[in-house]
């Protein structure tokens, strides 16, 4: 087994003996010709001994048999070959590792440089100590480190080690320009790596760039697809940039390795109810993703947002979880609050009222909940308690555009405190002037005061804005009969028909 090693050991250190250093050699001495031609010289005598211990030295510090002999024989090298830089680097490296010599290693490395500054080995071994250096001295040094691991760099692009250390120090250092570029390298030198690609992703993350790091978080799940906390992490990113519905297969995959998963839960819970929305608004009621039909969908979100609250609560309520209980309450909140929004949406007003209450209980601020329950008030005719928190919206948010609308048409719709109902309406209209639902509030208001000609502008302004909507064709009729125009009145009740032929409203109006 040795024996084999020497003739690795003597066959691989000469590569690197006779193509970098300036110490005579073998090869150098002896022309192009045979053995028996040429004599051995005095010189070449000398490179072929100097070679031979040069050997010896790098076998015993391979095998790690006899450090001291090896030491004992760089010692000679170097005298009898001063001007060798690979000699040099060889017996800094074996003071470096295993001796632990640092200030030695270091002293030889430097000579090595003198005598040739584009040794790339001796410079990665320079940047190495610089960094051992660094780690005992309380950071010194590391700029150093950093400064030589980029000279390696620079003479050797592909160099692993040095974009490893490039990255790492650059990353833990908040230079995170030298960490991208280092562990791009390290991708494209090694692209089945996941974790060079996990930390570009977080790279990107820290520095908001949030696609970027969705790309490269997806080639980590790529590489590895059963790797738990990058697909949680790629959820959380998905979640963030709102594109949970276009990916609904991440949080599957999640929930497929752990059914628990809170992160897996809600990201499905969310795209559900995103799907379903979609599947609601579209005309035929299904949806455009293939997923099933609106009544489908709504009841796959309801299943696991409400797992994601269960879920979250058992984690919150186990004290050994101190330290991420904050991030788990936040989700209970996001959670609760989307399920009561899919309960308004489709009109489980019930489902809605408790939903939303339950989340003011311990968050009696949330402004979303406050408006979301005044909604549900307002919705089932509940009008004391809607106004009551839609007031409650606007003390804590004066600008809210949609309180400030809400609370206008819940006026309008009562006939009462109309001009405080007409100047709510026009600050809402501040915000968003060419909103459709507004103008509609306006242009009614405007009718419960007699102001037909201005109500028939403002409505007909808020048609153009929202031409299928059937509450706005409906009030318009009902201005312009008002106004005096009953053809165009008619025209506008039949338009609402073609779009919701049983509306019994509609065709109460269409009697007149």
């Amino acid at each position: 087994m040795k024996s084999n090693l020497w003739i690795f050991l003597i066959l691989l250190s000469a590569v690197c003996l006779f193509s970098t250093e300036k110490m005579t050699t073998a090869q150098e001495l002896i022309p192009d010709t045979t053995a028996e031609q040429v004599p051995l010289t005095e010189e070449s005598e000398k490179a072929k001994q100097v070679y031979t211990q040069l050997m010896h030295a790098i076998y015993l510090q391979s095998v790690g048999e006899d450090l001291g002999a090896a030491k004992r024989i760089y010692d000679a090298l170097v005298k009898q070959v001063p001007d060798s830089a690979y000699v040099w680097y060889k017996r800094g490296q074996l003071l470096f590792y295993p001796m632990e010599d640092i200030r030695g290693a270091e002293e030889d490395t430097l000579e090595a440089l003198k005598l040739n500054p584009s040794h790339v080995p001796a410079n990665w071994q320079l940047a190495q100590i610089l960094l051992r250096r660094a780690s005992h001295a309380g950071g010194r040094n590391v700029m150093e480190a950093l400064k030589t691991a980029k000279k390696v760099i620079e003479l050797d692009p592909n160099h692993l080690g040095a974009h490893q250390m490039l990255a790492n120090l650059g990353y833990r250092l908040r230079d995170y320009a030298t960490a991208e570029t280092s562990y791009k390298a390290l991708t494209r030198i090694l692209p089945f790596e996941p974790e060079f690609h996990r930390y570009l992703g977080n790279i990107y993350r820290r520095t908001n760039k949030p696609q970027a790091a969705i790309d490269a978080y997806q080639r980590v799940v790529k590489i590895k697809p059963d790797d738990l906390e990058a697909l949680r992490t790629l959820g959380e990113l998905y979640l963030n940039t709102g594109q949970f519905a276009e990916e609904p297969q991440t949080f599957k995959q999640i929930l497929a390795l752990a059914p628990q998963d809170v992160i897996g839960n809600f990201g499905l819970g969310l795209a559900f109810q995103e799907l379903a929305q979609r599947a609601l608004m579209s005309e035929d009621g299904e949806s455009q993703d293939d997923l099933g039909d609106s009544q489908t969908l709504i009841q796959d979100a309801e299943k696991y947002l409400g797992r994601t609250i269960f879920f979250s609560k058992d984690f919150i309520n186990n004290p050994q979880n101190n330290a991420q209980r904050a991030y788990y309450k936040d989700i209970v909140i996001k959670a609760q609050y989307a399920l009561a929004n899919v309960y308004l949406l489709f009109e489980k007003l019930e489902k809605a009222e408790e939903t939303f209450a339950e989340l003011l209980a311990d968050n009696p601020e949330h402004i979303g909940a406050i408006y979301g329950i005044a909604a549900v008030y307002q919705t089932m005719g509940a009008f004391e308690k809607a106004e009551k928190y839609l007031r409650q919206t606007l003390a804590i948010e004066p600008a809210h555009e949609y309180a400030l609308n809400a609370l206008g048409y819940l006026y309008a719709e009562q006939g009462t405190n109309l001009d405080e109902a007409e100047a709510l309406i026009k600050r809402a209209l501040q915000r968003s002037p060419t909103n459709g639902a507004f103008l509609d509030s306006l242009g009614w208001v405007f009718f419960k005061q007699g102001r037909f000609t201005e109500s028939v502008t403002t409505l007909e302004n808020a048609n153009q804005q929202m031409p299928d909507n059937v509450e706005i064709l409906m009030h318009l009729g009902d201005a312009y009969l008002k106004n005096g125009e009953p053809e165009k009145a008619r025209g506008v009740w039949q338009q609402a028909q073609t779009i919701e032929p049983d509306n019994d409203e509609i065709q109460e109006r269409l009697k007149q």
